[in-house]
């Protein structure tokens, strides 16, 4: 067995008795659901069988969670490693790193279903590449990889794993975190609003709608969280242009009386003003060096800019249910009519949501500016139709 030492834990890539020199990297593929990733992974079983199953990639997380009938197949209580395989690779994750998740495995409509998350503090001794490109994600052991793309250095928090850039806007410098787990970049609105008072026109509408409406908490970090496209971020001698983000309310946070960007810095090796999430991500392969601490860039595709044309709705999730938590507006003018805030979303256009994944509900309200979409929804115990076009925001 080979042991690689991880924040001071027991991380380790295995053998499982299978070869003398197991492989040094491992690829498998991924579903992009709302531009988040899940892979397919093959955990083992005490026996020497396989699990086959998707997990929720996320660099923004520390432990290795499992969903509990996973958590209690693999044994977990009985302080044995969690052993998984990405291709041919195997790698052991000591007990202390993973953590039971109460929820139900969850479709995303394929054969597996979502039933771990693979987070930042298994990766963080690895080369993670994504190439969003091919859907694959691969793991190596340093120096596996010959990374190719525009290198940005990063710092990385050991007890956390997360990764923040230094980046430039508007001529001023901050810290970004970069989070593959979150589907859309959110920045603090304290910040963005010293920028909207030089640049109106970087405003495109107030509520979080289609991706932008990731967390789905009903806490007003989205309801009143401004959406703008920033021209220019620079990394050094990266450029992105026509960045979209959601400029978010403080909201809650885990910590008793911290908002949530406040809570989210201190994840990180140095203050953020928030994250880059998916939607800039998504354009680009991704050579993730933990050990030399450079992240590289192989662009793929250009910005998409058009991701949030929308019906606009901002949602929350509550119960299996989608809740209608407030109606987007452009230029100051609600951009649907007819329908409330409390309002039950049960139907977009043939598309039922109950059981619908976060991805398939945004897409489904997703189309060209001006094109029509019928809602069901019910208020008061009562079902109503309501005709409404997709805006562009």
């Amino acid at each position: 067995m080979r042991v690689l030492a991880i924040a001071g834990s027991l991380f380790a890539a295995c053998t499982l008795g299978l070869a003398e020199n197991p492989p040094r990297a491992g690829t498998t593929r991924f579903v992009l659901d709302g531009n988040r990733m899940y892979a397919e992974l093959a955990f083992v079983r005490p026996d020497g069988s396989l699990h086959r199953a998707l997990a929720f990639v996320d660099m923004g997380s520390a432990s290795l969670d499992l969903r509990e009938p996973l958590f209690t197949e693999l044994d977990v209580a009985s302080g044995k490693p969690v052993t998984f395989r990405i291709g041919e690779m195997p790698i052991e994750v000591p007990p202390d790193l993973v953590r039971l998740d109460p929820a139900t495995p969850r479709s995303l409509g394929s054969e597996l279903k979502v039933e771990a998350l693979l987070p930042a503090g298994v990766l963080q001794r690895l080369q993670v590449e994504i190439d969003y490109g091919s859907r694959t994600l691969t793991l190596a052991r340093p120096g596996t990889i010959r990374p190719i793309g525009t290198p940005v250095p990063f710092h990385r928090k050991k007890q956390t794993g997360l990764i923040a850039i230094d980046v430039s806007i508007d001529d001023r410098q901050y810290s970004v975190t970069i989070d593959n787990g979150s589907a859309y970049t959110w920045l603090r609105r304290d910040v963005v609003r010293d920028w909207l008072a030089s640049h109106r026109e970087w405003e495109r509408g107030v509520g979080a709608v289609g991706v932008s409406n990731m967390m789905m908490s009903g806490d007003g970090a989205e309801a009143s969280g401004v959406l703008i496209r920033v021209p220019h971020v620079s990394a050094g001698p990266l450029l992105l242009t026509n960045v979209g983000a959601l400029a978010a309310a403080p909201g809650r946070s885990p910590e008793p009386n911290a908002s949530l960007f406040d809570w989210y810095s201190t994840k990180n090796a140095v203050p953020v003003i928030g994250w880059i999430g998916g939607n800039v991500l998504k354009s680009f392969r991704l050579t993730i060096d933990y050990p030399s601490q450079t992240i590289y860039w192989e662009r793929q595709a250009e910005t998409e800019t058009h991701e949030l044309d929308q019906v606009g709705l901002t949602l929350r999730f509550e119960r299996g249910e989608y809740i209608v938590d407030a109606i987007a507006r452009k230029n100051g003018v609600a951009t649907v009519q007819g329908v409330r805030p409390g309002d039950r979303l049960t139907r977009i256009g043939d598309l039922d949501t109950r059981g619908a994944t976060w991805g398939a509900v945004f897409q489904a309200m997703h189309g060209e500016p001006g094109e029509a979409r019928t809602l069901v929804l019910e208020r008061a115990g009562k079902r109503l139709t309501v005709a409404t076009r997709v805006t562009a925001f």
